[in-house]
């Protein structure tokens, strides 16, 4: 079984559609989305409307909660004071083009799913998707936390592979613990940023994530395999689409710098 993940689209329509083309050509079972739709490019309305065609699961980002609530400014996008007065240019330029439609699907979308994977002789295996963390949709799970944070946020969500986005970095985080005279494993996953990466690469990037039933999902170190990707995409048109759009060109060039 494979599974791909995708997370923090931010309106890049040409990242979202290269991305969706490549895991297209890797036989996944399905596609399923952490949030942030919208919001730091123009193609708000494209990218909701093309995850709604393809009928890929999705939760609710921090910037779609915004956006759905008609909020003006969210005191989380902003580092200084500069940032904070293009942030809001971009959310007033989000509000003023995506539609009644695609904003109420932004509100419906659910803050967490499961998945529930059923092996012989075993407890459901889970997996656990969220944007933020356990605490809420505006935390972020960092890949430089202590190992004790990320065993926490396991413990927290109670399942077995816990998927979050919100930091646009990808990485994978392995907790192991002795259970019933076994070691087990757990697994956090961070599949980076499809639209606005924040790793230093401005490449879109990936997951996916192959289970294999004939091994103990549990207990088998080589039961669950996570390979990220990175796919090149027209970053001149995404650029170019924010300057020539009125859009702060301080996020083109975050584009730019990864």
């Amino acid at each position: 079984m494979r599974i791909a993940v995708i997370s923090d689209i931010h309106a890049n329509l040409p990242a979202l559609e290269e991305v969706l083309n490549g895991i297209d050509s890797q036989n996944v079972k399905a596609i399923y989305c952490l949030g942030d739709l919208v919001n730091q490019n123009v193609w708000n309305n494209e990218v909701v409307e093309l995850i709604r065609a393809r009928r890929i699961p999705t939760v609710r980002g921090n910037h779609d909660e915004g956006i759905a609530a008609g909020l003006h400014f969210f005191p989380f996008s902003y580092t200084f004071r500069e940032a904070r007065e293009w942030g809001i240019q971009a959310i007033n330029y989000t509000l003023q083009h995506i539609t009644d439609e695609n904003r109420n699907y932004l509100s419906l979308l659910p803050l967490k799913r499961c998945l529930s994977i059923q092996q012989k002789n075993e407890e459901p295996y889970t997996i656990t998707l969220l944007h933020g963390s356990p605490l809420g949709i505006n935390e972020k799970i960092f890949r430089f936390l202590s190992y004790d944070y990320y065993a926490s946020m396991i413990d927290i969500a109670a399942t077995n592979i816990l998927l979050t986005g919100n930091t646009h970095t990808p990485h994978h985080k392995i907790v192991t613990k002795e259970e019933n005279g076994k070691l087990t494993y757990y697994h956090l996953i961070n599949p980076g940023s499809v639209g606005r990466p924040k790793d230093g690469d401005w490449r879109a990037s990936y997951v996916i994530i192959t289970l294999n039933p004939s091994l103990s999902l549990r207990t088998d170190k080589d039961a669950v395999q996570v390979d990220f990707y990175r796919i090149k995409y027209d970053l001149g048109k995404a650029v170019k689409a924010i300057k020539h759009n009125g859009l702060p060109v301080y996020f083109g060039g975050c584009l730019i710098t990864g």
